[in-house]
């Protein structure tokens, strides 16, 4: 990440949360995921076989409010982006937390792609699936880059056909998907969620922070029967940006089925 964006992001969270004030402290923080588990849905048997996902930044006010521009203090901050296995549930390292000491009520953070005030464009950061890039272009040639997540998996129908696929003609008995998921904004200078409760007294005591995400439940929110009727013959289906499967994920990962945040102190000797 070059000093000049790292510097426009900074610009960006101080002016939505004011100074900080306390004593400075620094909080590492890991992200896990959650192991492959096959579910049934409508007659489908679902199992995940890759779910990488892009995670950054994220900030940590003292306000209860969801909304970024009320924040009157942000306590804790990073600024970068990172990659993540979502279906390893070992702890993954992202990086450290800087702030100062207070009270952490809410959490605010994107999926690895930003759209700072200061740019034309939404842009992936380094470290994400496929980063740093433009994601989006008015160029109907441009193939974006960068992604929030990049999923695969299969579905097999273990029902009755008419279970599986209710009025379709024919229905495949199973199918590979994929999916390249851009977490975007609707307007600059905001992030992609918004006032995640998480309380926790920061203070110099060591604690760290975990980032626990569930990818198999972001997917039980999909229609299969409708992706089943996607399938050309091919036994492959890509899901696009304006498939209405689309959003149910990016709302899944945004409102939906958050991940958790988890404060853990490190214990101290008696």
């Amino acid at each position: 990440m070059t000093r000049a964006f790292t510097s426009a992001l900074l610009l960006f969270l101080l002016s939505a949360c004011g100074e900080t004030t306390g004593g400075f402290v620094e909080i590492p923080f890991a992200g896990q995921g959650t192991a492959a588990q096959s579910f049934t849905k409508d007659g489908w048997e679902v199992t995940l076989s890759d779910a990488t996902l892009g995670f950054g930044p994220i900030y940590f006010c003292a306000t209860e409010s969801a909304l970024s521009s009320r924040c009157e203090v942000a306590i804790l901050e990073y600024l970068e982006g990172s990659k993540l296995d979502g279906l390893d549930p070992s702890s993954q390292p992202i990086g450290s937390l800087y702030g100062t000491t207070g009270t952490v009520r809410t959490a605010f953070f994107d999926y690895g792609i930003v759209w700072l005030l200061t740019k034309p464009l939404p842009e992936a950061l380094a470290g994400v699936p496929e980063g740093p890039a433009v994601v989006r272009s008015e160029s109907s040639s441009y193939v974006p880059k960068g992604h929030s997540a990049q999923f695969a998996g299969t579905a097999s129908c273990v029902a009755e056909p008419a279970t599986c696929c209710p009025g379709a003609a024919s229905c495949p008995t199973s199918f590979a998907f994929e999916a390249n998921v851009d977490v975007l904004v609707a307007n600059p200078g905001t992030p992609a969620v918004n006032g995640v409760r998480t309380s926790q007294e920061i203070t110099s005591e060591p604690r760290t922070l975990t980032v626990t995400f569930d990818p198999n439940a972001w997917w039980q929110s999909i229609d299969f029967a409708r992706l089943a009727a996607l399938d050309d013959g091919t036994g492959s289906v890509l899901l696009e940006p304006d498939d209405p499967d689309y959003s149910a994920l990016v709302i899944a990962m945004t409102a939906n089925e958050l991940p958790q945040l988890t404060w853990t102190v490190a214990e101290t000797e008696p």
